[in-house]
């Protein structure tokens, strides 16, 4: 089970899986955004409704795209592997945004951000599709060398930064991007830069099971930990196909984030009491939403945890772009 040999359950094969193969959108070339939060909120925590509607704007193109994709990947995964339909479309989707270059002229930091934690998402859709007998190599060897630039840029972006988004949640987004195209490329630098990339937020990982960076968004800081540990989970499964134990190191510490994240899911009086802040809320019906703890379904097929079965069980099947899709398909193997 996993990224690299997606595992249909034989009793979950569809000879016709379903998803939509329309002409993928305009490729976003080139971007330019500002943070949706108030500039002067020291937390970063309180929203800037009239810069969150620009930012939307700017960058639902580059969301839908990540989304549309990696259903199409995972409908191969879920399919009968001779039956490479899917696989052929979303190879066309990534063929087109990598002949127009797409995501590759970032002109501010948030921007290079939204390249950083789009570009992980996009590679592991590949990953999921590029062994499909039949493929093209011509349109296979143009899409690993946009994607390999694609990570080349994000670890040249945060190698520039040394503010405080180069060592929190946006450095682990870039790394699992890193890694990502790393593996999908054979490119064995970005492989370790990725690695390192969450090394620095494992490293950070306090005997609580909190990352101090993540704690300053004050009534954001439940939901920031839950944030960062995504791309830190992501990115120490793909170094795991590598040869690189991530889980273990610290101590185990990411073991410790896992179960803090976990348990403050339904009960924030941890974060609350640790900040002094009431912590935001879950949209909607109050419950954490299913895209926010997919990462905890490849936690969870490493180390069995009843409290984080007990938190998916009603959620599955839970699926986040950003880390590849629907994970329970990917790494429970059913739906």
């Amino acid at each position: 089970m996993g990224y690299l040999i997606p595992p249909p359950a034989p009793d979950n094969l569809q000879k016709t899986p379903r998803y939509d193969c329309d002409t993928p959108g305009e490729p976003l070339v080139t971007l330019d955004v500002k943070s949706k939060y108030r500039q002067d909120d020291a937390s970063r925590a309180t929203i800037d409704e009239d810069a969150e509607e620009e930012y939307t704007e700017a960058v639902e193109p580059l969301r839908d795209y990540g989304r549309a994709l990696v259903r199409i990947s995972n409908a191969y995964v879920r399919s009968d592997p001779r039956n490479t339909a899917a696989a052929a479309c979303a190879l066309n989707w990534l063929d087109t945004w990598a002949k127009a270059n797409a995501l590759t002229d970032m002109r501010s930091r948030q921007a290079s951000h939204n390249q950083g934690q789009a570009v992980g998402g996009i590679a592991l859709a590949y990953l999921q599709i590029r062994n499909a007998p039949g493929l093209p190599d011509e349109q296979k060897k143009r899409i690993e060398a946009w994607l390999n630039k694609l990570g080349q840029q994000v670890a040249a972006a945060m190698d520039k930064n040394d503010g405080v988004s180069g060592r929190n949640n946006h450095r682990y987004w870039n790394g699992l991007s890193a890694i990502a195209a790393g593996v999908a490329t054979n490119d064995k630098k970005l492989v370790n830069w990725g690695a390192d990339s969450a090394r620095i937020g494992i490293r950070q990982i306090t005997k609580d099971g909190t990352l101090p960076l993540e704690m300053k968004r004050a009534k954001r800081a439940r939901d920031y930990h839950n944030f960062a540990a995504e791309p830190l989970i992501a990115i120490a499964e793909l170094a795991r196909t590598q040869g690189i134990d991530l889980y273990a190191e610290n101590d185990k510490a990411l073991a410790r984030l896992v179960n803090r994240v976990v348990d403050s899911v339904t009960d924030p009086s941890f974060f609350e009491k640790a900040t002094g802040a009431k912590q935001e809320a879950y949209p909607g019906d109050g419950t954490v939403p299913s895209s926010r703890i997919a990462w905890l379904e490849i936690y969870l097929s490493r180390f069995p945890s009843e409290k984080a079965e007990a938190l998916l069980a009603s959620k599955r099947p839970v699926a986040s772009s950003g880390i590849g899709g629907n994970t329970t398909l990917l790494f429970k193997g059913k739906e």
